[in-house]
């Protein structure tokens, strides 16, 4: 009876933001593949019942991790002066950073965000600056798809294991000049962003 109500007493201490803290620590820790609710509710020294007054199912967990690391990309509002497109460049620059500052945090936004409210929220706010630049509405929804896509799918890459043995180049001279020559992840990045606006602006223009 003792540790019943003993458990029943954290239970009823414990917060959302409690369980949701802990959780991004594990994943930082052990990574998505490890992250089970047993294993959060060890880390909280709660049963696991416990954890479902807070987050009905694991979905809902990582729906609101994933929410809790778009939301650290968001933090600051976008520079004062900056037309739509540079919007989307910081938006995207930003939403990398959240992402490599956590463990598969590539896969659990490319997974899960899409139902989140945090980044339904920062849609919303996007389109916004560009309906308000006189941007159709599809071309600034297909815009931001696309710069999402591209962030998630770069990071998906950088936070993918590096391979045991380099690969074969004989016989691609091409890959063969290029691969030695590659730039660093952050050039690399940055300068594909620029590609993308770049096409994003002129389809912009065409269709204003």
């Amino acid at each position: 009876m003792f540790k019943y109500a003993t458990e029943e007493g954290h239970r009823m201490r414990l917060r959302r933001d409690d369980v949701i803290d802990a959780a991004l620590a594990l994943l930082d820790e052990v990574g998505l593949d490890a992250l089970t609710t047993r294993r959060l509710a060890d880390r909280l020294g709660v049963r696991v019942g416990a954890l479902y007054w807070h987050v009905k199912d694991k979905n809902e967990l990582l729906t609101t991790l994933a929410d809790r690391i778009v939301a650290e990309a968001h933090r600051a509002p976008p520079p004062a002066g900056d037309d739509w497109t540079d919007q989307l460049a910081t938006a995207a620059h930003r939403l990398r950073a959240a992402l490599l500052a956590h463990r598969d945090g590539a896969r659990i936004v490319a997974g899960y965000a899409p139902a989140s409210p945090g980044s339904l929220d920062a849609a919303e706010r996007g389109l916004r600056a560009a309906r308000d630049a006189g941007v159709p509405l599809a071309v600034a929804a297909l815009a931001g798809d696309t710069v999402m896509s591209y962030v998630t799918g770069y990071v998906l890459q950088e936070q993918s294991p590096e391979p045991e043995s380099p690969p074969t180049l004989a016989g691609r001279p091409l890959l063969a000049e290029w691969v030695p020559a590659r730039p660093d992840h952050d050039t690399a990045f940055t300068t594909g962003l620029g590609m993308i606006l770049t096409g994003i602006r002129a389809a912009a223009a065409t269709t204003a």
